[in-house]
């Protein structure tokens, strides 16, 4: 999903809309940090003035909740054969954390499970608890049943106490809603992916499409106008959102994606 990409900073952005018939109240908005490859707490720091900036812009409320980092990746079909990424010593002691992971193809579930349940004792024991797992996979929208079964399967083999999320493409919710509703129900969370720009706009179709799946995080290269677009159809509709940014830079990755 990130070609290119593994070295920007992603903010998360929880939204909760404001009572209509509370208009003094500001609107609340929940700060999640994703470290990806290559990043530390500085890059943390030097994006939170700029997303302080879009905040206000939105006259809203925000405070810093969950760091989510990316542990290990995989770009082939080989289970046992990952590239490693963050470690425990990324985080002072007593830090919670999501532990995320990227994968290519939908490997044998076991084993997979198998060194996610290894990192979170690893993690763990190192006193950095982890609150839950990240899939990062981008399933074609004819896939989303097997992928809805693999991550079943995932789920049986992990710690049950464990969430488990993933990120997802606004073209499932389009091309299989049914099966895309489905898969969302399933998980704790899906971040949905709207990192190609002109490819990816946000339609009175799509919102139709994701009105009633209320566990989605919106996911942007940059806080574009597609974003406030959303928060405006967000604060109308009083639903809970979501919202990612990659602010380092805006840049169209240009390629549609799979279906």
């Amino acid at each position: 999903m990130w070609r290119g990409y593994r070295t920007v900073l992603l903010w998360g952005v929880i939204l909760t809309c404001t009572p209509l018939f509370n208009n003094l109240r500001a609107q609340e908005v929940e700060i999640d940090h994703w470290l990806w490859a290559g990043q530390n707490h500085t890059d943390i720091l030097a994006s939170e003035n700029r997303l302080q900036n879009q905040c206000q812009k939105l006259e809203a409320q925000c405070r810093v909740s969950n760091l989510r980092v990316l542990v290990r990746s995989w770009t082939d079909d080989n289970a046992s054969s990952s590239t490693k990424h963050h470690t425990p010593r990324l985080l002072s002691k007593g830090s919670p954390v999501i532990l995320s992971y990227r994968l290519e193809y939908l490997l044998n579930d076991k084993e997979i499970a198998a060194v996610i349940q290894r990192d979170i004792n690893i993690w763990g024991r190192a006193n950095r608890p982890v609150i839950g797992v990240e899939i990062d996979f981008d399933s074609p929208s004819a896939g989303l049943e097997e992928y809805q079964q693999w991550l079943g399967k995932l789920q049986n083999h992990l710690t049950k106490k464990i969430p488990l999320s993933i990120t997802g493409l606004p073209t499932w919710f389009e091309d299989n809603n049914k099966l895309a509703t489905d898969l969302a129900r399933s998980v704790s969370e899906i971040s949905l992916m709207f990192y190609r720009q002109e490819q990816t706009p946000i339609t009175r179709h799509l919102l139709a499409a994701i009105n009633k799946v209320n566990n989605l995080r919106y996911a942007f290269l940059c806080d574009d106008n597609r974003w406030e677009a959303l928060v405006r159809e967000t604060k109308k509709n009083e639903t809970f959102r979501m919202a990612i940014f990659l602010i380092s830079r805006c840049v169209d990755v240009g390629k549609p994606a799979p279906s």
